[in-house]
């Protein structure tokens, strides 16, 4: 950060310099014009006239030689990148198209278009301006509360199929999140103007969705090991007990971050140190007990990530 000095310009300006690096990279001369956007406390500035963002990027990924998660990785970075085509070429394409148009169904608005035994092209029919970050992050949430309250079944009911299959989902906004801040990072003004977020709320609404999909993944693991684990009936209550305790601190957390209540998020953070201690609790009743210590592992993991949350409330930065 640096400072510039204010300048009176007449009767009814002022003027401020504006950085020689910034200029040059932006490929500004003397004569054009700066566009100014105002926001309460806020002015951004723009080199060129505000358009809609949504201009088309296109991304060629040549897969020969690399691994399924290889190629899923780099696809999900140009989805998340805003590319609106994305074209997958090589000679394996054959033999690797099943389990590529598997991890293509879990992105949002993403389709393929054209496919042969050498390319398959994917388009990109996502409106951002369309696209609202709340209802996605509740979306995320109502699908992790619905996995915790499943989870507590499990030692009567074997849901851990739909538990997986709910993680999925989690997953997909948590990339559409992460798409989305790319796109406010790549366009200040305009999710200013949408949505009145700046920078620092775009990296809050990220941290969240982030902590939301840790969550969903413990929750998933919590389930396949309930699902392993032999214990006596009395621990089987008394561990679905402390998911009890887990979920109503999970509830907790999310209505303070919706109201943004300060006071909430603190006691919950008094409350992660208890659960904890119950957790080892549990542990040392039922070590001998096989897979009882990744039950455990998962479980303080995910009072650790809910706890997390309390941060952005706490911290003073909740959206």
């Amino acid at each position: 950060m640096e400072y510039r000095k204010l300048i009176s310009f007449g009767k009814s300006s002022f003027v401020v310099s504006l950085p020689k690096s910034w200029v040059n990279r932006q490929k500004l001369k003397k004569g054009d014009l700066i566009y100014i956007n105002e926001n309460k406390n806020d002015l951004v500035l723009q080199p060129r006239q505000i358009t809609n963002g949504d201009e088309e990027k296109e991304i060629t990924i040549m897969i020969d030689g690399k691994d399924s998660k290889r190629i899923q990785r780099e696809t999900i970075s140009a989805y998340v990148q805003n590319h609106k085509t994305i074209i997958l070429k090589g000679n394996e394409i054959k033999d690797k198209a099943k389990e590529i148009k598997s991890f293509i169904q879990k992105l949002v608005a993403l389709e393929v278009m054209e496919q042969d035994s050498k390319k398959i092209v994917m388009k990109d029919f996502l409106n951002m301006k369309d696209i609202s970050m709340e209802q996605i992050i509740r979306k995320m949430d109502v699908i992790t509360r619905s996995m915790l309250s499943d989870c507590k079944q499990m030692f009567k009911e074997n849901n851990h199929e739909s538990i997986y299959n709910r993680d999925d989902d989690v997953n997909k906004f948590r990339f559409l999140i992460s798409r989305m801040i790319w796109y406010g990072m790549e366009n200040p003004s305009l999710i200013l103007k949408k949505y009145d977020l700046k920078q620092m709320e775009l990296f809050n609404i990220w941290w969240l969705s982030f902590s939301l999909e840790q969550i969903a993944d413990h929750v998933k693991r919590i389930s396949r090991h309930m699902k392993d684990v032999k214990l006596s009936a009395k621990s089987q209550t008394e561990f679905v007990e402390l998911l009890d305790k887990i979920e109503k601190v999970y509830v907790d957390i999310l209505k303070a971050y919706y109201t943004n209540n300060v006071e909430v998020a603190h006691t919950i953070a008094n409350e992660r140190t208890e659960i904890l201690g119950l957790c080892d609790q549990f542990y040392l009743k039922n070590r001998d007990a096989n897979f009882v210590g990744y039950l455990i592992y998962d479980t303080k993991s995910l009072i650790v990530n809910i706890s997390t949350i309390g941060r952005i409330v706490y911290q003073g930065i909740a959206v």
